[in-house]
């Protein structure tokens, strides 16, 4: 399943509703983040056992990146285990993703 997250709050509850998941964190101005959405969404979601959530960084609260996952580059995909995360990997390595998506699936 693949879901798009338009707040802060969407974020907490998606999260915190799935004991394990994939927060991609974008933006909209990113050109990496758009090429690889498409990929993200139809390829590596459908085939994975995790539910996948994607969020835009304009749509979160400001102060939400440095309090709770502090972003540093655009596309950050992060595994959530039970509301903490986990791992993440920094860009689009996608080869990375799915090693990481790999180690985490059921």
């Amino acid at each position: 399943m693949f879901v798009e997250l338009g707040s802060s709050d969407e974020l907490v509850s998606f999260i915190n509703d799935n004991e394990t998941c994939l927060v991609t964190f974008s933006a909209t101005w990113c050109g990496p983040c758009k090429a690889t959405k498409p990929k993200l969404k139809d390829e590596i979601a459908e085939k994975s056992t995790l539910n996948f959530g994607y969020v835009y960084e304009e749509d979160l609260d400001p102060d939400f990146f440095d309090v709770f996952v502090e972003i540093k580059a655009f596309p950050t995909y992060v595994i959530f285990k039970n509301g903490q995360e986990v791992q993440r990997v920094e860009g689009t390595d996608l080869d990375a993703l799915q090693k990481m998506l790999d180690a985490h699936s059921s």
